[in-house]
């Protein structure tokens, strides 16, 4: 063994490169033999011991072959035997290596993945080739087997040095060995019946001669046309294939095919076509699928797959120049589409133990080795890799769905195979076409679609997967985080970057949440902060836009209205799709649209103006938006959520319009504060007015929640009310362009309005048990009607202190009003008119707590009256306050002496 590779090396480096050649390809020889004994050497122990790697490797990647040892021990015996007939497709054989009978089991076969078939096949392809070249070595006629290889060589020569001296005429040379391969192959022939081993050896040398004379008839000496040379070796291609399926000889097939790869490589002078060539090669790969149709014998797929490429890219490395990619790249493509049918050809004759089974070197070193002779093609042109990577990425999503629906049956590890190379080689595309944010954006549509098939297969490992690479794309985004200079607005790559982001993880939760049965337990809790972290994204991006491309002071309405569209699209979507978590997280907007009303505020600190700029189109569309969200999901949302929308968006319409009239009065009539107070206290109670007269007309939103608008919310609006008119008696009142009159003057006349709305819906609300507010919104009618008598004094005392300012030069302080005799002595004038009022009207009405209030009253002025002290100034003011409080008393003691002795109290 070692003096035959030793020979052979030696000749082989003798050819190539001389006396150094022939010692270096003996030493390569010798070491190639001691590799071979070492590993049979290793074999016959593991058998011994009996545990045989063979059976194991086998399971994974070896294929049911027939046994190929008899027809070489009918040669080296001379022995006859009949012909076999062909061996059915569903026949299981023994796998070579393995003991006799071995069957591997499916669910072993189909548990492994495909690339654990990659590499076991990678492993166990060079422990195959090795058996190969010591069997041909050591089993069967050694001597013929070297002989036809000698023979083989020497015609190649032989035709090479006679083209180049002359020797004989060029016609007979070819025709000489067009005919010595004719009489191998019909020798071959007809030795067949007698030594079948022998005679099938005979016949792939005559083929292979047949390939070197056609080829140098038309490549040499340009003696056949090109048709008739393709036509002629088409033929020769039919009919090797034919033979070797005829025969079951697998050998006969690989004797044919190597010669017909051999062929152009030792006829070569450096000159000639490679469009010819490659036609060639193409009719030979031909045959090779030809064959596959109808055998699946694994070596001579590998053989052709590496004579092919590998000669491909010797001759790109030597030869390629880009003007030739017209030329070139057709038949690349060829030779890719061809394998790959080869691949799932032998998938699929595989015997049903072992249906779908693939061939791992060839299914995955395909794409391989095409794509780095693709890039030395296209190197040249932008963008030329990442198209072909997509495009090879969608040829194999298309083949693995056609295989998935057509041949689903034992066909699944081929298609898991196609489906992982489509989502790398569509991964690849990627960053060869883009920058790092449209990469990482990608990348995490990508994380969502291996969601989608994670849970639709039922595989965690692509869940998880999906999820991390989500979280690494959102992290490489914003690694590489820099905003374009001079982008558009919302068309730029970092928004869309941003938006696809937020799509990916959205549609995660959204898928997750959906088939949540098919997920583990504590998967269950993945969709709300996917959810939550989709929103974030989304909104960040409109954020930056408006931060970016937006003043300072239109800040708030750009990021108002991409809120409001944002809300619509995805309460739209989250109907029609039925996801609940996302039509809850809209509660979300309300919260967000009341605090940008005093941020746009502060924003227009030059003139207070909640429409100014953009604002015209935001405030409307965002209330516009609120009623349409209450309108669409209010059924969807927990009530109690739902009720404290409806009220909060009643306050929310009316601070807006209060704050818009307020701005027109300051803007058109007078900036002093008065005549805006007068407009925050108008329109809310218009609006509760409104609503009292005419809202119970509205079928919705009114109509349907009663107690929200005309109870509780109508209560949080007289509670801010009551508040307005505290600040208001702060407030001189002055009216600039009318003049002060006391009560009749917008400020003073506003309150009042305002006090009988209130005082009306109070009595409505008595009346009318269900519009009774609950919580701290609660209080009994006669304690609302307590509140409402306490806001009228104190309105009454600042209509007599604002008198005093306007009419007696007294400043409207505090301080100087305290002190002074004229307000003083008005004051007592004022609450005993108001006594003589309250005790006369209860003592007529039966009602004996108003008597008192009025009797308390009437107290405290003679009180007061008798604190003063008549010296000093303002002497007659007291003197004055004193005879008129006499005469109030005199009236209220002739008309109600006594308090009422009814206990009972009439409302």
């Amino acid at each position: 063994m070692h003096i035959i590779l030793a020979i052979l090396g030696g000749l082989a480096g003798l050819v190539g490169a001389g006396s150094f050649g022939a010692l270096l390809g003996a030493v390569i020889g010798i070491l190639i033999a001691e590799v071979l004994a070492q590993r049979r050497r290793i074999a016959a122990l593991e058998k011994i011991a009996g545990t045989p790697q063979s059976i194991l490797s086998s399971e994974v990647v070896f294929t049911p072959v027939a046994d190929a040892a008899v027809p070489e021990r009918e040669a080296q015996t001379g022995a006859t035997s009949p012909q076999r007939p062909p061996q059915s497709e569903n026949h299981t054989a023994p796998m070579e290596g393995s003991p006799s009978g071995y069957q591997p089991k499916t669910a072993e076969i189909q548990s492994t993945t495909p690339f654990d078939s990659f590499f076991a096949g990678l492993g166990t392809g060079v422990t195959r080739i090795s058996s190969l070249l010591s069997s041909f070595f050591t089993g069967g006629n050694l001597v013929l087997k070297i002989g036809v290889v000698i023979l083989f060589f020497g015609v190649a020569f032989l035709l090479k040095y006679a083209a180049q001296r002359n020797l004989v005429p060029l016609e007979f040379r070819l025709a000489g060995v067009a005919a010595g391969g004719l009489v191998l192959l019909a020798a071959g022939w007809q030795l067949r019946r007698r030594v079948l081993g022998y005679g099938l050896i005979l016949q792939g040398g005559g083929i292979g001669i047949l390939y070197l004379v056609i080829y140098a008839a038309a490549r040499l000496y340009h003696f056949l046309p090109l048709t008739l040379s393709l036509a002629v070796m088409i033929a020769l291609v039919v009919l090797s294939s034919f033979l070797a399926i005829l025969q079951e000889s697998k050998s006969l097939a690989m004797a044919g095919i190597v010669g017909g790869f051999l062929a152009p490589v030792l006829m070569s002078t450096g000159e000639g076509s490679h469009v010819l060539l490659f036609s060639y090669y193409a009719l030979l790969n031909i045959g090779i699928l030809a064959i596959a149709w109808f055998k699946s014998w694994r070596e001579l797929n590998l053989l052709g797959f590496f004579f092919t490429f590998a000669i491909a890219t010797l001759w790109g490395a030597s030869a390629y120049q880009p003007r030739y990619f017209a030329s070139t790249e057709p038949f690349l493509v060829f030779f890719f589409l061809l394998y790959v049918v080869v691949s799932v050809l032998f998938a699929h004759r595989q015997p049903l133990n072992l249906k779908g089974f693939i061939d791992g070197p060839l299914v995955f070193g395909l794409p391989l080795v095409a794509t780095s002779l693709q890039y030395c093609l296209v190197q040249d042109y932008r963008y030329g890799m990442a198209l072909s990577v997509l495009a090879l990425g969608l040829f194999y999503a298309v083949l693995a769905t056609l295989l998935w629906r057509r041949l689903q049956e034992g066909m699944r590890m081929l298609t898991e195979a196609f489906l992982a190379m489509a989502i790398v080689f569509g991964s690849l595309t990627i960053p060869l076409a883009l920058d790092g944010q449209w990469t990482s954006a990608v990348w995490a549509l990508e994380g969502a679609a291996m969601i989608w098939v994670g849970v639709r297969q039922e595989r965690f490992a692509a869940r998880i997967f999906a999820l991390l690479l989500q979280v690494g794309a959102a992290i490489g985004f914003l690694d590489a985080g820099w905003y374009p200079f001079g982008a558009s607005v919302f068309l730029n790559r970092f928004f869309l970057g941003c938006v696809l982001i937020s799509l990916a993880a959205l549609f995660s939760s959204w898928y997750l949440e959906k088939f949540r049965s098919r997920l583990r337990r504590w998967e269950g809790f993945l969709p709300l902060p996917l959810m939550i972290w989709g929103l974030l994204w989304w909104f960040m991006a409109g954020w930056n836009e408006a931060d970016r491309h937006f003043a300072e002071e239109e800040f708030v309405n750009i990021l108002l209205l991409y809120l409001c569209c944002s809300t619509m699209v995805m309460t739209m979507v989250a109907r029609r799709i039925d996801w609940r978590q996302l039509i809850l997280s809209q509660l979300i907007f309300l919260p967000a649209v009341a605090l940008a009303a005093p941020l746009s505020i502060l924003a227009q600190q030059s003139h207070w103006h909640l429409f100014a700029g953009w604002g015209w189109l935001a405030w409307p569309v965002a209330l516009f938006t609120i009623y349409r969200l209450l309108f669409l999901v209010e059924d969807q949302w927990p009530q109690r959520y739902a009720r404290i929308w409806h009220i909060t968006a009643m306050c929310l319409v009316l601070f807006v319009l209060s704050q818009e009239v307020a701005w027109l009065a300051n803007k058109f009539i007078d900036p002093s504060l008065t005549w805006q107070a007068v407009c925050w206290g108008l329109v809310p109670a218009s609006a509760v007015y409104i609503l009292l007269r005419w809202g119970g007309g509205l079928r919705w939103p009114i109509g349907k929640f009663p107690d929200e608008y005309l109870g509780a919310g109508c209560a949080v609006i007289a509670l801010l009310l009551l508040f307005w008119h505290l600040w208001c008696l702060g407030l001189t009142g002055d009216p600039v362009l009318i003049g002060y009159l006391p009560l009749i003057n917008p400020l003073e006349m506003s309150q009042i309005f305002t006090l009988i709305v209130l005082f009306f819906w109070n009595r409505e609300r008595g009346q009318r048990e269900v519009l009774r507010p609950a919580g701290f919104l609660a209080m009994p009618v006669s304690a609302g009607n307590v509140l409402l008598g306490i806001a009228g004094f104190l309105l009454l005392n600042a209509t007599a202190a604002r008198t005093v300012h306007f009419f007696g030069g007294i400043p409207y302080t505090s301080w100087d009003l305290y002190h002074s005799v004229i307000f003083q002595s008005a004051l007592a004038a004022l609450w005993g008119a108001m006594a003589l009022v309250i005790t006369v009207w209860s003592a007529r009405s039966g009602s004996r707590r108003v008597w008192c209030v009025g009797a308390l009253l009437l107290a405290m002025v003679v009180v007061k009256l008798f604190a003063v002290d008549l010296s000093g100034t303002g002497t007659v003011a007291r003197i004055i306050s004193f005879l008129v409080v006499g005469i109030l008393m005199l009236i209220i003691g002739y008309f109600s002496p006594l308090p009422p002795k009814d206990l009972g109290e009439k409302q």
